[in-house]
């Protein structure tokens, strides 16, 4: 995946137009979610089927979920909440289980585990990319490169200086650097776009 489009620049130039709406749902809901997992010891069978419901009221599709795939999905959720990077094969069987998304599959790990992984949806590939091509944004590689290309960014030395605009925006509670990053994509495609 080409990555040309995402840098430290045009991100801190983004954050620095950022205005959320802080009556916004989304934001209302967001440390609710994160709360959820941080007071659980271990995901279980319930936890993700409520977990899975929760971040499907975050997007335009119901939500099926793959009941022969939930004990296998246990494990590899339980691995990420300790802070794991899974791995492309770990990300394809909770995608299975989880409406054979890669999008609803990235928001539930990143309510898991907010340091860790980032959301990943068609407003961060458009982003990303300028383009949007379903394949691609279902691609868990795909994923897995965005991360990476994250991490590298929140290294950037004056990262503080993006972290902060973005987590200023944010009267209740902070947000995670994975959080701050991708946010500043999804609030940019969405007032470049407007759909």
């Amino acid at each position: 995946m080409d990555f040309k489009n995402l840098t430290f620049e045009r991100l801190l130039a983004d954050a620095k137009k950022l205005n959320i709406a802080s009556n916004d749902s989304y934001i209302i809901a967001y440390p609710e979610f994160i709360q959820f997992f941080e007071s659980l010891d271990e995901i279980k069978k319930h936890h993700l089927i409520i977990s899975s419901h929760f971040v499907y009221g975050w997007m335009p599709t119901i939500i099926k979920i793959n009941n022969s795939k939930i004990e296998d999905s246990l494990t590899i959720l339980n691995k990420a909440k300790t802070g794991i990077q899974l791995n492309c094969s770990e990300l394809e069987n909770l995608k299975s289980c989880i409406n054979n998304s890669m999008v609803g599959t990235s928001k539930l790990l990143h309510f898991i585990a907010p340091n860790e992984y980032a959301i990943w949806d068609s407003r961060i590939y458009r982003y990303i990319t300028g383009k949007m091509q379903q394949n691609n944004i279902n691609n868990a590689q795909n994923y897995l490169d965005y991360l990476d290309k994250l991490k590298t960014i929140i290294k950037h030395t004056n990262f503080q200086q993006l972290y902060k605009l973005v987590n200023n925006q944010f009267k209740d509670y902070s947000i995670s650097a994975m959080r701050a990053v991708e946010i500043v994509m999804f609030e940019t495609n969405k007032l470049n776009n407007k759909s």
